[in-house]
This record gives structure tokens, sequence and C-alpha cells, in this order.
């Protein structure tokens, strides 16, 4: 079954008003309308794969050193609101599995980045895979995984053939086609800055669906979206009502 999209989807959640990667901010994400949501998993130590954006802790928790190197009961105690305002103290940082069920009962569809420490991209898709597969059977339309790197996208290709696979980039660097023909990609997502009208012709008339982040000004969505973009990946709630 194909895709289906909708024009804006929330970024690790909705990140301008809640905590990137937690399951708050994809109950506001629902609240504020959206219903897509993109969020980054990653392996902890001991295998979990866990919503995390960076290889380090601290940014958005009270941790400190790799996150790949503590399991996931030591992860699962960190603080990841506080960081973003006193009301979200005490939010902790969600399992895939966690954040499915979270998205399931909400009614959000995912677009799930496969976002590997370094050394572990084929085993952290491996893992997304079988989750995927052992979760969400019934959820292959409602679902895209994307990620930088090719291996996660190979080992998806293999291992969760079911769900759609998004071409992620910094720009179409040469040889994208190619790339996301072979990787049976049914979207690109490259970032919105460099991206032009004649890209995004290139993409379309490539058979690709395009997403592109992170978008946050109006005036440039209502742009993408005219030149033939389907979806702006944002981290503005407002955004919604603004494509609506």
């Amino acid at each position: 079954m194909g895709l289906r999209l909708s024009r804006v989807i929330g970024h690790r959640g909705v990140a301008a008003t809640a905590p990137e990667n937690t399951l708050t901010g994809f109950r506001l994400a629902a609240e504020a309308g959206f219903s897509w949501v993109e969020f980054d998993v990653m392996l902890s130590a001991d295998e979990v794969p866990m919503l995390h954006h960076d290889e380090k802790l601290g940014r958005t928790n009270d941790g400190r050193g790799r996150f790949c190197a503590q399991d996931a009961e030591a992860l699962g105690r960190l603080d990841a609101g506080a960081w973003f305002a006193p009301d979200f103290a005490g939010e902790r940082i969600p399992s895939f599995a966690d954040a499915i069920a979270c998205c399931r009962a909400l009614g959000l569809a995912m677009n799930v980045e496969i976002k590997p420490a370094k050394g572990h991209a084929i085993r952290t898709a491996e893992v997304v895979s079988e989750t995927l597969n052992a979760l969400c059977p019934d959820l292959t339309d409602r679902i895209v995984v994307s990620s930088f790197e090719r291996e996660c996208l190979e080992v998806a290709k293999e291992k969760a053939p079911d769900f759609h696979r998004g071409y992620l980039c910094e720009r179409l660097a040469d040889g994208w086609r190619q790339a996301a023909e072979d990787l049976g990609c049914v979207s690109v997502h490259p970032n919105h800055r460099p991206l032009t009208e004649a890209a995004v012709a290139a993409i379309r008339d490539a058979g690709f669906r395009t997403l592109t982040y992170t978008v946050n000004d109006p005036l440039r969505a209502a742009t993408l979206i005219a030149w033939g973009v389907d979806a702006v990946i944002t981290d503005e709630p407002s955004l919604v009502a603004a494509l609506a």
C-alpha cells in the first residue's frame, strides 16, 4: 500500500514546544494537529532501541558519556525534560516500543530515523527492523524508515521489506537517484536549505516523494509545497494551520 503522507511532520515530536524525542512531545504534537511525527532511534549498551538523537548524553538530558555505553535501565532513569523547561522535569527517554505504543494510541504515523552510534549501524538497523516487524505489521502504510547511513537502509530493505524507506541526505549529491533506487526507497529526504525547485522536480521525475527538513518558517514552507514537496518536517506547530 502507498505511503499516506500529510503536509507537515512533527520533528522529534514537536521540538519547539516540548523536549525532543519524548512521549509528551508526541502527545503535544497530536494536540497541535500533527498526524505524523519524526523521531530518532539508537541502541543502548544492552541493545534496547530507544529514542535519542546525539551519540553523547547531556544536551537533552542530565546524563554524561556515550549513549551506547549505558544500558536501558540507566538511560531510562535520566531526566529528559528539565533541560527544556521546568514543567517537563521528570520526562524520560522512551524505548522504541513505548514510542510505537504512544503513537499508535494517538493515531500518529511515524518517520522512524535509524540513528546509529558510530560502529553500530548494522545492528541498530537489525533491531529496529525486528521491532517494526513484531509490533507494526498493520502500520506499513503509516511508517517510513529513514537514515543517513546506507548500511541501515540496506538492512531495513532485507529485514523489514514491507516498510517504506526514505533516503535521508544533506543535499542531492552525485548518485543520489541510483542509491535511492537500489535501496528501494519511496521518498527522498533532503535538507531544505540547499533545496531548489529544480531539485524537487528531479526527485518527482525520478518517481520519489519529497520530505524535507527542518522547515520552521511558514513562507519557506509554503514555497516548498508550491514547488511540489510532499511534506515538510518542522519543529513549529503553527505550520499545521499555515499549510492546511
